[in-house]
């Protein structure tokens, strides 16, 4: 039986912001709105999935000082598996250390990769999260206070726009990337 050839590994839109800043439905609007397929895939699904992540005890295997390393650096490495059979992705995350953004750029430098920033100002970020109310408030002011810090970005945009805006203006700034961007470029 004749081999099949070889699927082109998939692109990365990765959005990194802090918690409240829009980041999920941008990439939602990024999705709608791009010409090809790309899979919406973020942590979010696993630690907010209440048939995922299986949160019981506040001590023990069950506790989540115990599950959240393990949690996100099997994040991490689907995020090549996926790209490595061919998948397109739009990620939205907030990269909360400098760790945490080395251990991506470790696993993601084969790949095209497109990071683009989200940035809301404090005041609106906490409107936000008061209004979800399905997060600690303080987080998005914690996450504001360093998730910008680590890495400059390919694109970034300002999440008081309308998503629509802004997913088109991602969209024509993927298509005119350079490769490889500032991800690629820090191997």
């Amino acid at each position: 039986m004749p081999s099949s050839p070889p699927v082109p590994p998939g692109r990365l839109i990765l959005l990194n912001g802090a918690s409240s800043a829009g980041k999920s439905t941008l990439c939602h609007a990024i999705q709608t709105r791009i010409d090809e397929p790309f899979l919406q895939f973020s942590l979010d699904f696993l630690m907010f999935g209440a048939r995922v992540l299986p949160r019981r005890d506040p001590e023990g295997p069950f506790s989540w000082a115990e599950m959240r390393p393990r949690l996100f650096e099997g994040y991490y490495r689907c995020l090549p598996a996926f790209l490595g059979a061919g998948n397109n992705l739009v990620v939205d995350y907030i990269i909360e250390t400098p760790e945490q953004w080395r251990r991506l750029v470790e696993l993601l430098r084969p790949f095209d990769v497109f990071l683009v920033g989200v940035h809301c100002p404090l005041d609106e970020l906490e409107r936000r999260e008061r209004a979800r109310g399905d997060r600690h408030l303080g987080d998005a002011r914690r996450d504001l206070l360093t998730v910008h810090t680590f890495t400059r970005y390919d694109f970034e945009v300002d999440s008081r726009r309308p998503p629509e805006e802004n997913s088109e203006r991602i969209i024509a700034a993927w298509h005119l990337r350079r490769w490889p961007g500032v991800l690629g470029r820090l191997s």
